[in-house]
């Protein structure tokens, strides 16, 4: 007689099934307490308008989810706080009086909620609210052994360092070490314990960027260093263009001339009374550097990524270049100027008296470039030194050409 096994599916789905509602409540929970709302949130309102001295009282009677629940509650308040949604005053008591139900002991946090915390000081490292939070963080050690095997930095240390506000230097100074020994701040600053993308990461990152050398820059993709800079203040953004162009030749420059579309708010236009004050702030070799890396960042912004971009790219460091409001480029030899009618894939290219006394007052009001290049064409003498020359078949070699002869 043969026995065959009895396979429970029927109870093992069952369990299967309670498990994932009971995962799926709890996460539903811990959304809500996050966002502030829900049934839990209720309570831990009512709990913070109950006076501090209770607090050991209620702890006891919490359960451990809820008290785990309490972790993302702390910090919707605290966004709340810096989003003028409440009151911070209010905030700071209330989150003293969490603080010492967090850290009752007869409950041990489980390391997920020890690395919430973490994150969430993070991303909340400049809010004095949470001063009580660090210094009751700081005498458990079941919570800082915890985050040092998690994070492997000295917690009590880090909690002294959110404490006093210096938490952003203390991991720049770690991260900056390790940066010697493998060449990337910010692989660096995870391999110290920042967590990416929160408020304490992005900050690590400005420090750096308006302080670091040539070999440090070099590691930063262009789009990388743009969207750390991009939302700037007026003194940061001044502090990142001085450091770059002292840092930096017109060569390592041109890799990020994207940037200068941050600077030029902050410059002003080339020749104005704001843009000479900033450059009296630099020595006149770090001004000719900015002087190119404008000329750069107008070159690649008209033109784009393309032959005729790069062909002038080649003489950023030997003119001075504008755009007229049509779009299409001036760039100034000295001697001639050339004006690049993008649209038409044409250059026209001006002796300078000429240009200066029978072309540029004629084509101030040109709002097109169909009509820039209408006028040039029909209106302008292009014998002798003017010359009209249309980007096709060996145009690099007959315009090379052209420049070497008139810019003598």
């Amino acid at each position: 007689m043969e026995y065959t096994m009895y396979q429970p599916t029927v109870l093992g789905n069952a369990a299967e099934s309670i498990k994932q509602m009971r995962e799926d409540r709890i996460r539903r929970k811990s959304e809500e307490a996050a966002a502030g709302l829900g049934e839990c949130a209720k309570i831990f309102e009512k709990i913070g308008e109950k006076p501090i001295e209770e607090m050991e009282g209620i702890a006891y009677c919490l359960s451990a989810d809820e008290k785990n629940l309490l972790v993302p509650y702390i910090f919707s308040q605290m966004r709340a706080a810096h989003e003028g949604k409440a009151d911070p005053a209010v905030v700071e008591d209330h989150v003293n009086k969490y603080v010492r139900i967090l850290t009752n002991s007869q409950d041990k946090m489980p390391d997920d909620v020890v690395m919430e915390i973490y994150k969430g000081c993070q991303e909340n490292f400049k809010s004095q609210a949470l001063k009580p939070l660090y210094e009751t963080l700081e005498k458990d050690d079941a919570f800082c052994n915890s985050l040092r095997r998690q994070c492997g930095q000295d917690a009590k240390e880090l909690m002294r360092q959110f404490a006093a506000g210096t938490i952003a230097e203390h991991f720049n100074k770690l991260a900056t070490a390790k940066t010697g020994q493998n060449g990337n701040y910010a692989a660096a600053l995870e391999m110290v314990g920042v967590v990416k993308d929160t408020a304490l990461y992005n900050e690590c990152m400005v420090y750096f960027i308006v302080i670091c050398n040539a070999e440090e820059y070099r590691r930063f993709k262009e789009e990388e260093l743009y969207d750390m800079a991009k939302d700037f203040d007026e003194p940061m953004m001044k502090k990142l263009l001085i450091n770059m162009v002292k840092n930096l030749d017109t060569v390592q420059l041109r890799k990020y001339s994207s940037l200068v579309e941050l600077f030029e708010p902050i410059t002003g236009a080339k020749g104005s009374d704001k843009y000479n004050k900033i450059m009296e702030e630099l020595a006149p070799q770090y001004q000719s550097r900015y002087a190119v890396w404008l000329n750069q960042f107008l070159i690649t912004k008209m033109l784009g990524k393309s032959t005729v971009a790069d062909f002038w790219l080649s003489y950023a460091s030997k003119i001075s270049v504008s755009v007229h409001q049509c779009g299409s480029l001036l760039l100034d030899f000295g001697k001639f100027t050339v004006i690049e009618v993008v649209d038409e894939n044409t250059a026209y290219f001006y002796e300078m008296n000429y240009f200066k006394e029978n072309v540029a007052p004629n084509i101030i009001d040109f709002e097109t470039e169909s009509e820039l290049n209408q006028y040039l064409a029909g209106n302008t003498d292009l014998a002798g030194n003017n010359w009209r020359r249309v980007h096709m078949g060996d145009w690099q070699y007959s315009v090379r050409d052209y420049i070497s002869r008139y810019s003598q």
